[in-house]
């Protein structure tokens, strides 16, 4: 089990966090709560949404870069048509 030691956003107070689990161990008793919940929560689902946003530009950026080497594909083999053509 790995803990880390934070300070409450609320209170200032020292607290100590489960890394693997998200779970308070020590803090004042209306801050305990249960994993997922309260702010550490929030902010895992922020960064979770944060993520997705993140892999759609990158696969956006994929699917752009495919299309993109089709277009230059095209236009050289159009360029390779004309000079052969010229060159008759």
């Amino acid at each position: 089990m790995s803990v880390i030691s934070v300070k409450c956003p609320k209170c200032r107070e020292s607290m100590q966090i489960d890394t693997e689990t998200g779970a308070v161990l020590s803090h004042c008793e209306e801050a305990k709560v249960k994993p997922g919940a309260g702010f550490l929560g929030e902010r895992l689902r922020e960064l979770e949404l944060e993520k997705a946003r993140r892999e759609a530009v990158v696969e956006h950026g994929r699917e752009r870069e495919k299309n993109r080497q089709g277009e230059f594909d095209k236009l050289f083999r159009k360029v390779k048509e004309e000079n052969s053509s010229n060159s008759r």
